[in-house]
């Protein structure tokens, strides 16, 4: 038999049956016998490092991709969104100033490298002049706006303004400024109760997040930014430059009731009220990019 006076050493005689000896493997390594079936062995691999065989399914193993490499997040590319909200229209002469410095790109394809440079450094206009803009990084932008007549009569009136929602729709070159139909708040709430009768949530819903008040409906600005390294506040203060002042929503609210007073005198008022629908006959809910 083995000497059992040095039990401090392990016994490796793959004979040896005595069971008062160690005949485990040592433990400060793991077992990298592929053939061993002893349970105090440990067989798992190294958690030093991962472990990047595509065919193991020990579940003991770090089969996570390393995090060392660099990310390509949109955190990482500065690629951010936020939505604009407003409860007031635009004046149409203020807004249209922004539109016609709105920085256009000049390469079709897309360089955030160069995005970013252009928000830090200003970008090139038609004049060839470099100037600092807001709306620099902005790659997308869309959603309903609202935008206050000019003129409510005569000729060349554009009093239609007040119940018609506008589609806010730019990407890269491209950016337009739709009809998209009526305001839900040009007709009564018993007329949308009505027309939801089958919907009831879609009507709760509307009355919940898109109804600004009794007097102006769901009439509001909600347009979503998307772009790189984005001056949120910036953007806002611009927009809100755009927004009619106390003063002219005086002004607009005293031309809607002389509209509407001239309405009463001139025909009787349709029972039924304005069409919900724009020409084509789709819901402005419904309208998606043009």
């Amino acid at each position: 038999s083995h000497d059992h006076d040095d039990d401090a050493k392990s016994c490796d005689d793959p004979k040896c049956t005595d069971p008062t000896h160690d005949h485990s493997h040592s433990h400060d390594h793991a077992c990298d016998d592929p053939t061993c079936t002893d349970p105090t062995h440990d067989h798992s691999h190294s958690h030093d490092h991962a472990c990047d065989d595509p065919t193991c399914t020990d579940p003991t193993h770090d089969h996570s991709h390393s995090h060392d490499h660099a990310s390509t997040s949109t955190d990482n590319l500065g690629i951010s969104s936020f939505v604009y909200k407003q409860e007031k229209p635009f004046n149409a002469h203020r807004l249209l100033v922004i539109l016609n410095t709105w920085p256009v790109p000049i390469k079709n394809t897309l360089d955030v490298g160069e995005i970013k440079a252009a928000v830090k450094d200003g970008a090139q206009m038609g004049d060839d002049k470099v100037q600092q803009s807001p709306f620099v990084g902005v790659l997308r932008s869309k959603g309903f706006c609202w935008i206050a007549p000019d003129r409510w009569m005569g000729v060349a009136q554009d009093a239609w303004r007040h119940d018609t929602a506008m589609y806010w729709s730019h990407a890269g070159k491209h950016f337009g400024i739709n009809t998209a139909g009526k305001w839900w708040g040009s007709i009564t709430k018993d007329q949308m109760k009505a027309y939801f009768a089958n919907n009831i949530p879609e009507y709760d819903r509307i009355m919940r997040e898109d109804w600004v008040s009794d007097e102006w409906g769901d009439r509001r600005q909600e347009i979503v930014f998307i772009g790189v390294n984005l001056d949120e506040d910036a953007i806002r203060a611009a927009l809100d430059e755009c927004i009619c002042t106390e003063k002219e929503m005086e002004v607009y609210s005293q031309q809607l009731r002389n509209l509407i007073e001239a309405s009463f005198s001139a025909q009787a008022i349709d029972p039924d009220g304005p069409s919900l629908f724009d020409e084509t006959g789709n819901d402005h809910l419904d309208v998606g990019d043009k």
